[in-house]
């Protein structure tokens, strides 16, 4: 085999970030089923008539041809799976999809394997452009992939002493990731309280897949609860915002007419 076959190899992957570089360079944040989160550059991509511009879009999945460079994979060829166009025609479904996106990218550590966090993207992806409840199907994704990266929150038992939990409200514990008993609660006095219709539907959530969490309805106070206390558990984890988080909320006010990238 040639050396220049040896530095060439292939994968799928989700473009989850861009952002240029040089005077028509790009560079792509891909997550990929073998590699995990990765960072490529595609040259010239940003100039007029670049035959791979149009497959390298944000959300876009890809077949990709790479070849190994000394700093950075140089994508060599690119090919559109997915575009999601029925998504890209909806600014609020952009919004979520870049928001799952960007969490990802937040998350996800260099170069680490994770099929499955790669596999739920793609489905969250997937279901925002078949114009599914979106907002619930957002609140599944948030809570699987606090799974898939380690962050699991407890809410079957007490996060505290592993206590089995009455069928009540109880607090949510963003310090320690879970809820808290009775007798544990006063150990943080700022853990958020929960109503015991949002424990049912994160336990149900947290239990099924994209699909089933897609049928539950949920009343807006509960959905409120929802969005709140898993953000903020992740904001807590990232020490940072999201900034599609806040594209979305501002969207929601009705104060904006374009989506920012991730």
């Amino acid at each position: 085999m040639s050396e220049s076959r040896q530095r060439l190899y292939r994968t799928e992957g989700i473009v989850i970030r861009r952002s240029d570089t040089g005077e028509a360079d790009r560079i792509l944040t891909l997550y990929t089923p073998a590699r995990g989160k990765i960072h490529v550059v595609i040259k010239g991509v940003r100039r007029p008539g670049s035959r791979l511009a149009g497959h390298v879009e944000l959300l876009n999945h890809c077949s990709f041809v790479l070849a190994r460079g000394r700093n950075l994979d140089v994508v060599t060829q690119a090919q559109t799976i997915t575009a999601f166009a029925a998504l890209r025609q909806d600014l609020e479904r952009i919004g979520w999809g870049c928001y799952a996106a960007e969490l990802l990218g937040h998350m996800a550590p260099e170069q680490a394997e994770n099929l499955s966090a790669y596999q739920l993207l793609l489905e969250t992806l997937e279901r925002l452009d078949q114009g599914q409840n979106a907002e619930v199907v957002v609140r599944a994704y948030e809570l699987h992939l606090l799974n898939d990266m380690g962050f699991r929150p407890q809410l079957g038992c007490c996060v505290s002493c592993n206590a089995e939990l009455e069928a009540r409200p109880h607090p949510f514990s963003i310090l320690s990731g879970g809820l808290l008993c009775p007798r544990c609660q006063e150990q943080d006095r700022q853990a958020r309280p929960l109503s015991l219709e949002a424990i049912k539907a994160l336990r149900y959530i947290q239990r099924n897949g994209l699909a089933d969490a897609e049928r539950l309805t949920l009343p807006a106070g509960c959905r409120g609860e929802l969005e709140e206390v898993l953000y903020q558990y992740i904001r807590s984890i990232l020490e940072r915002e999201v900034n599609a988080a806040g594209f979305l909320d501002t969207l929601r006010r009705g104060r904006v007419r374009a989506p920012a990238a991730p």
